[in-house]
């Protein structure tokens, strides 16, 4: 009973976990050498909330990478840091045409051939059948997307020094922690010596199943 019961679970784990599809782009100066020691601010839009919700589960994750001197925008002014971290978390919904065609073949009525078979002419009386368009219809998708984006910059030498954008597409299945988990997956996956573009996928919790 007690194998059947572990069997079960299993089977219940394997149906119902749900992955959500990510993304993971960055791209940064050749050459730069990041300063873990150096002052760092992290900062958003005043008037927005959802980036300023999160500003101090960044600061920690950015913590855990290494990142030792870290302030929010009102605890250290410019004039006093290295770096600057322009951050923000955004959904974004953009709509497509979906256009679907209908062919059927119709006569057009025309006679098809004339010819010569031997030493007499031939004509092909049946109308000529052809595939032609007889129908469309047309109807507006939506793509959806969550991001949030890095954007790195050296206060000294005035200069952008890496953007990193990471995301998830598609059905999120009405999972609330969908920006928590994107800032984990994203600054853990951040390379600070190259350029990466790629995608990959995350489990959900296996309770977690889409309609």
């Amino acid at each position: 009973m007690r194998i059947l019961s572990i069997v079960g679970l299993f089977l219940l784990f394997m149906t119902g976990c749900v992955k959500l599809n990510m993304g993971y782009y960055s791209v940064l100066q050749k050459d730069y050498r990041f300063n873990i020691n150096a002052p760092l601010v992290i900062m958003h839009d005043t008037n927005d909330l959802l980036s300023a919700y999160y500003v101090d589960l960044i600061i920690y994750e950015l913590q855990k990478r290494g990142f030792n001197s870290i302030y929010k925008q009102n605890e250290l002014h410019l004039s006093g840091a290295r770096n600057a971290v322009y951050i923000r978390l955004f959904k974004d919904i953009r709509s497509y045409p979906s256009v679907s065609y209908n062919y059927s073949v119709i006569n057009d009525g025309v006679v098809s051939s004339c010819y010569f078979y031997g030493e007499k002419f031939y004509c092909d009386n049946s109308p000529q059948k052809s595939f032609n368009l007889t129908d469309f219809s047309q109807r507006t998708n939506y793509a959806l997307s969550y991001h949030f984006t890095l954007d790195w910059y050296d206060l000294n030498t005035k200069r952008r020094i890496m953007y990193v954008d990471g995301s998830v597409q598609g059905k999120t299945c009405g999972y609330n922690y969908v920006f928590r988990d994107l800032i984990y997956h994203t600054i853990n996956r951040m390379d600070f010596t190259r350029e990466e573009n790629y995608n990959y996928t995350s489990p959900l919790p296996y309770y977690w199943v889409c309609d």
